[in-house]
C-alpha cells in the first residue's frame, strides 16, 4: 500500500515536470515564430547560403540563343587600345547584323562625343595649337565617327545600355530613354513608399543622337544582396513616373518584336511580368531571381577581332541574341554570384535572356515567408511533444526525421517546381527546441538525482543505524560506543587528509563514507554467542577464537548485501572496517595477520578508535581507565599495534577525543 502511494507520488511529480517542460517548449516555439516574422539579418544570411547550395545543384542547361561578342585582349592587340573609334563599333554592328544576329545589346555606354573623330581632331588642333589640318579624300560619313555609329544604329535591332542613379545625379534633360509600355492588371498605389518597382532619381545616359538612332535602350543596373552576392536583377525600374526595361529585357523584346508587357500586381506587389506570352515571376520591387547556368564562360564567347576580321561563320551568329561586352583587363565588370566569385557582367544579361527564353524561372512567392513561419510554429509544437513525451532515443529519431524531411522537401520543391522554400527557420526551430527541452529535462533529472541521492543517503544512514542497533541489542554495554567511534574516525581522517601519504585517499566524500561505515565495525558480533559476548571474566583461548570470528561474520554479512546492491561505496568501506579493525601494524592481529600498509586505511583508523573507546569505557569484563592512561597506552603501541602516522594524529587531537568521550559517555 505504501509502495503504491509512493509510485503515485512519483508519477504525479513526473507529470508536473513534463507539463512545465511542455509549457516552456510551446512558449519558445511561439517566440521563434514571432522572431521569424521579424526576418532577422542572421537568418537572411543562412537563407542565402541554403539558396546558393540548392542553386548550385540545380543549374539546368543553357539556351544556345544568347551569345557574347567579347572585346578581349586579342581584339585590343589586333585593333588597338580602348576606346575604339566609334566607326569601328559601327563596323562590328554591321558585320553582326550581316551574320544574321537576331538582336544586339551593347553592355557599354557612349556618354560623350568620340574624341577620335576627324572633325573633332581638326577642331581641337585648331583650338589648342592654331594648326589647320585638312584631311582630303575621306568620305563624309567617316569624318564624324558618332554620325557613322548613329547611322549603323538606325538600321535596327541594336539596344544601347545606360545606368540609373539612386542618389542625386546629373540633370537628365538631355537624356533620351525608351520607356517600356506596361499594361497593368491589378491595383497599384501611387504612394511613393508603395511603388511596385525600384525608384531611380537620376540617370547616366548615352548621347541623345545615338539614342534617337538606336530606337531602343535598357539599363544595366544590378542589385547584389547585402552579402555582395548577385542573386537577382531588376527587370523594370521606375523613373519620373515611367517604367524602363533592363538591357536584357529590352534586347529580348527588340529581338522578338515585342512592343509591350503585362504587369500583374496584387496589393502593390509585382507578381509577374508577361512578355510574349511568357509569364516571368517577380520578387519584391520587380526583381527576377536568376538561375545561373554555371561559372563564367558558360555561354559561348566570340572574339570581336574574329567578327571584324570575318573569321566567324554565319551559322555561329545567325538567329542569336548577341551581347557585346569586354573581358579585357581593366575594362571588364565582374560580379560575385552563387556559383562564381568573378562572373562577367555581360554574361548576366545573357543569363537573364536564357531564363526567359527557356521559361526556366526561380521564384519565391509572397506566401513563402508565411509558410516558413507557420512551419516554425508547427514543427516547434511537434518537436516539443516528441521531446517531452517520448524517450531520448525515439525523440532524437523523430527530430532527425523531421529535419531530414524538411530539408528534402525544400530540395524537392526547388528541383521540381523551381520555388524556394527555405528550411532554415524550421531547422533552427528543431535544433533550438531540442537544445532547450533537453536542457530542461536534464536540469529536472539533475534535481531528481539530487533528491534521490539525498534520500539514498538517508536510507543508508537509517540502514546503518538499524544494523548498529541490532549489535547493541546483543551488547547493551556498548550503547554509546558506536557514536563515539564514528566521531573518533572522523577526527583522525580530517586531521590526516592534508598529509601527502593520505591526501590521495581522504577526500571529503571518502571521509563522509568512512564515518557512515564506522558504526558497522562490530556487526559481526551478532553471530557470537551471548555466553561469550557477555561473559564478565576473561575469555578462554577457545572462547577468544570464537570471538575473533566476529570480523569474518561482519565481512560475510556485508558481502552478501554488496552482492544484491552492487559495489556500493559505503558497504565497501564497511566491509574493510568490519574485517580489518583488529589487524595490528606489526602483523600480529587477526583475522588475516596483515602487516603495515597491507591493512586498509579505514581499518587502521577504526583500530585506534575502537581501542581508545574500549580503554576509556566500562565493560562487563573490565573497568574504565582514565583518558591520560589511554593516551599513554596508545602511544606505547605506536608501530606495534597502530599505524605510527595515525598515532601521531591521535596525539595531536587527543583533547578532542576526551571531549567526545565525555559528550557521548554511557549512562
Amino acid at each position: 500500500m505504501v509502495n503504491l502511494k509512493i509510485k503515485k507520488l512519483i508519477i504525479r511529480k513526473d507529470w508536473k515536470n513534463s507539463r512545465s517542460i511542455f509549457f516552456y517548449g510551446i512558449l519558445f516555439s511561439v517566440i521563434l515564430f514571432l522572431v521569424s516574422l521579424a526576418k532577422p539579418t542572421l537568418t537572411d544570411f543562412l537563407h542565402n547560403r541554403v539558396y546558393d547550395a540548392l542553386l548550385s545543384s540545380n543549374t539546368g542547361h543553357r539556351s544556345p540563343v544568347p551569345i557574347i561578342v567579347d572585346i578581349d585582349e586579342k581584339s585590343l592587340l589586333q585593333y588597338g587600345q580602348w576606346p575604339w573609334p566609334r566607326y569601328r563599333i559601327a563596323i562590328l554592328l554591321d558585320k553582326l547584323r550581316g551574320l544574321g544576329a537576331l538582336g544586339i545589346g551593347l553592355d557599354m555606354m557612349f556618354a560623350e562625343e568620340d574624341r577620335t573623330s576627324i572633325e573633332r581632331i581638326e577642331k581641337e588642333l585648331s583650338q589648342d595649337l592654331g594648326i589647320e589640318i585638312g584631311f582630303k579624300g575621306i568620305p563624309h560619313d567617316f569624318r564624324n565617327s558618332d554620325r557613322k555609329f548613329a547611322d549603323s544604329l538606325s538600321k535596327g535591332n541594336v539596344v544601347l545600355g545606360y545606368q540609373f542613379l539612386f542618389e542625386e545625379g546629373p540633370n537628365a534633360k538631355n537624356c533620351l530613354l525608351h520607356p517600356l509600355p506596361v499594361n497593368r492588371l491589378g491595383h497599384v498605389s501611387e504612394e511613393k513608399n508603395q511603388r511596385v518597382f525600384i525608384q531611380a532619381s537620376g540617370v547616366s545616359c548615352n548621347l541623345k543622337t545615338l539614342s534617337e538612332a538606336a530606337g531602343g535602350s535598357g539599363f544595366f543596373n544590378v542589385s547584389p544582396d547585402s552579402d555582395g552576392i548577385l542573386r537577382r536583377v531588376p527587370l523594370v525600374v521606375e523613373h519620373q513616373g515611367k517604367f524602363y526595361p533592363s538591357l536584357a529585357l529590352a534586347t529580348l523584346m527588340r529581338s522578338l518584336g515585342v512592343k509591350d508587357v503585362l504587369l500583374k500586381t496584387d496589393h502593390n506587389v509585382g507578381e509577374s511580368l508577361c512578355v510574349n506570352k511568357t509569364v516571368i515571376p517577380l520578387t519584391s520591387k520587380g526583381n527576377l531571381l536568376i538561375r545561373f547556368r554555371g561559372k563564367s564562360k558558360t555561354f559561348e564567347y566570340v572574339s570581336a577581332a574574329d567578327i571584324l576580321s570575318s573569321r566567324v561563320p554565319k551559322r555561329k551568329i545567325q538567329g542569336k541574341i548577341v551581347f557585346v561586352g569586354t573581358s579585357a583587363s581593366g575594362m571588364k565588370e565582374l560580379r560575385s554570384t552563387p556559383l562564381d566569385p568573378i562572373f562577367p557582367g555581360v554574361e548576366i544579361h545573357a543569363t537573364v535572356v536564357d531564363n526567359i527564353l527557356k521559361k526556366d524561372f526561380l521564384s519565391r512567392p509572397k506566401w513563402a515567408t508565411g509558410l516558413e513561419s507557420l512551419l516554425v510554429l508547427g514543427l516547434g509544437l511537434l518537436s516539443t511533444l516528441a521531446l517531452v513525451w517520448t524517450k531520448a532515443g525515439w525523440s532524437s529519431l523523430l527530430l532527425g526525421g523531421m529535419g531530414v524531411s524538411v530539408w528534402q522537401t525544400s530540395v524537392w520543391i526547388f528541383r521540381t517546381e523551381s520555388i524556394f522554400i527555405s528550411p532554415v527557420l524550421s531547422l533552427i526551430a528543431l535544433v533550438c527546441n531540442f537544445s532547450l527541452i533537453t536542457f530542461l529535462k536534464y536540469w529536472h533529472e539533475e534535481q531528481r538525482a539530487k533528491e534521490r541521492a539525498h534520500e539514498l543517503a538517508m536510507v543508508q544512514e537509517a540502514t546503518i543505524e538499524s544494523l548498529s542497533s541490532l549489535t547493541e541489542t546483543r551488547d547493551p554495554d556498548t550503547g554509546g560506543h558506536i557514536k563515539r567511534t564514528q566521531t573518533y574516525v572522523s577526527l583522525l581522517a580530517e586531521h590526516l587528509k592534508d598529509q601527502p601519504k593520505f591526501n590521495a585517499f581522504l577526500d571529503d566524500e571518502t571521509i563522509n563514507l568512512l564515518c557512515k561505515s564506522a558504526p558497522l565495525h562490530d556487526i559481526g558480533k551478532v553471530g557470537v554467542s551471548d555466553r561469550i559476548l557477555l561473559k564478565p571474566g576473561k575469555l578462554t583461548e577457545q572462547e577468544f577464537e570464537e570471538m575473533k570470528k566476529h570480523t569474518i561474520y561482519g565481512r560475510d554479512a556485508i558481502l552478501a548485501a554488496e552482492r544484491k546492491l552492487g559495489n556500493t561505496s559505503f558497504l565497501r568501506f564497511a566491509r574493510d572496517i568490519a574485517y580489518t579493525h583488529h589487524e595490528r601494524w606489526d602483523g600480529s592481529g587477526y583475522p588475516e595477520g596483515l602487516k603495515g600498509d597491507q591493512i586498509p586505511i579505514s581499518g587502521r583508523f577504526m583500530a585506534l578508535a575502537d581501542a581508545y573507546d574500549a580503554i576509556t569505557s566500562e565493560r562487563v569484563y573490565k573497568s574504565q581507565l582514565p583518558h591520560e592512561q589511554a593516551v599513554q597506552i596508545i602511544a606505547e603501541a605506536k608501530g606495534l599495534q597502530f599505524d605510527p602516522d595515525v598515532v601521531d594524529a591521535f596525539l595531536e587531537v587527543k583533547e578532542n577525543f576526551r571531549e567526545v568521550a565525555l559528550k557521548y559517555a554511557d549512562a
